[in-house]
């Protein structure tokens, strides 16, 4: 067995196993860490805290020329108001059940005092919490807040704060955006994680608030995304209320609290290479595309990890299989040597008894409750039995033995008696 077990295709069969188990097991990490990189993906978990409540937080994205503005987001929110009392579920002065967020891109041209040659930047609008959903990293001071009096204030990213003043202290500092001045809030530092930067393709970027952004456009601006954290006390109950709330087929609503679930990964495999043909007029920001960028990545080791688990599966089972044959072999032989074990035993029991009972009759004994004595005569080949009480009984051989000497004796003194007569 041990021969057998190193052989030449057993440590073949067990180092492919290996290969597959580490290949398995790198794919299952990597899956892991995709799946907590993006942070724009976790306002759910963030809203929800240590109340051990279910939230959803979705996500639904405006094609062109949809004329979704700040009125209609008033709207909807009285909508979602109505289909939270409905389920039992009421805001409060000290209870909030849902916060949203929305924004919209613009490109804009930036100046400043150290750097009056105009640079071209990307601009995010914003309203609402929308860093409560992208909580980038800080540098250097504080974020844009809905309850900001003044809506003058914007936040650089490094590239743009390096680019301007050659520094990341800027919070205070003052630029102009389209000949209008603004003054920096902060400084943050652009998500690092593989999918979004590859998802964000442009040299600088700042964000701003969407009340600047219309008064810069004279009140033209559209939003084109919208962001919502609400209860989800049954799966799916989210999801219908936003959709119900908007009710237009042209807007693409996305959950994504669980987008990256094991479930959702598996819907995705089956509509891969057609999950992302966009044929509406919709431009996702980049924080979506990174999202969409990690979906297909997480489909791709789904795969590999299915691949790569099936040779060490069924191996496992092939050996399981023999290993219990084999484990029932070694079983009955060893039952069986048990067995063979005590039939020897008692075989010698048995033989041992057998010469007991024949020395007993090679030697003496008394038996004191039949009060007779047995004794070894003549070496134990003739046997007399005497009764202690009475007389002595001989065995038929020398009963006979005597009988005839007496005979011949008898005889010898009829003799005697008639010669002496």
């Amino acid at each position: 067995m041990h021969n057998k077990l190193f052989s030449v295709k057993n440590i073949v069969i067990i180092s492919v196993n290996v290969l597959c188990l580490i290949v398995f097991f790198i794919c299952l990490m990597l899956s892991n860490s995709m799946r907590n990189s993006l942070r724009s993906q976790q306002a759910a978990r963030a809203w929800a805290g240590q109340s051990g409540e279910r939230f959803a937080q979705l996500s639904a994205f405006f094609p062109e020329s949809f004329n979704f503005n700040e009125e209609r987001i008033y709207q909807l929110r009285s909508d979602l108001d109505r289909a939270l009392v409905s389920a039992s579920m009421e805001s409060t002065p000290g209870r909030i059940l849902y916060t949203d967020a929305w924004s919209a891109s613009t490109d804009v041209i930036v100046t400043s005092e150290r750097e009056r040659n105009p640079v071209n930047v990307k601009a995010i609008a914003v309203g609402g919490d929308f860093f409560l959903f992208h909580p980038l990293f800080l540098r250097d001071g504080n974020y844009l807040s809905p309850d900001d009096l003044m809506k003058d204030r914007v936040i650089l990213d490094e590239a743009l704060a390096w680019r301007l003043f050659g520094a990341v202290k800027l919070a205070g500092f003052e630029i102009h955006i389209n000949d209008k001045l603004f003054i920096i809030a902060g400084v943050i530092s652009r998500e690092n994680d593989f999918a979004s930067s590859r998802a964000y393709t442009e040299e600088f970027g700042l964000f701003m608030s969407f009340d600047a952004l219309m008064d810069m456009t004279d009140g033209r601006a559209e939003i084109s995304t919208y962001e919502l954290v609400m209860p989800d006390p049954i799966t799916g109950f989210g999801y219908k209320t936003l959709s119900e709330a908007l009710l237009d087929r042209r807007v693409q609503i996305v959950e994504n609290s669980g987008r990256f679930s094991l479930s959702n990964t598996f819907s995705h495999i089956r509509s891969f290479g057609v999950h992302n043909i966009n044929s509406s007029a919709i431009i996702f920001p980049y924080w979506e595309n990174a999202a969409r960028t990690v979906e297909d990545w997480l489909a791709l080791l789904l795969v590999l990890s299915v691949v790569f688990i099936i040779f060490p599966v069924i191996c496992t089972i092939i050996y399981t299989v023999i290993f219990i044959r084999y484990s029932a072999r070694q079983g009955k032989g060893f039952v069986l040597k048990i067995i063979d074990e005590k039939d020897r035993r008692d075989y010698e029991r048995y033989m041992v008894k057998q010469d007991e009972e024949a020395q007993i009759k090679k030697g003496k004994v008394i038996d004191y409750n039949n009060e007779t004595a047995i004794y070894d005569v003549y070496g134990g080949d003739e046997i007399i039995d005497y009764d202690l009480y009475g007389e002595p009984e001989y065995d038929n051989e020398y009963s006979a033995f005597v009988n005839s000497e007496q005979s011949d004796d008898d005889k010898t003194d009829d003799k005697v008696n008639l010669f002496t007569k």
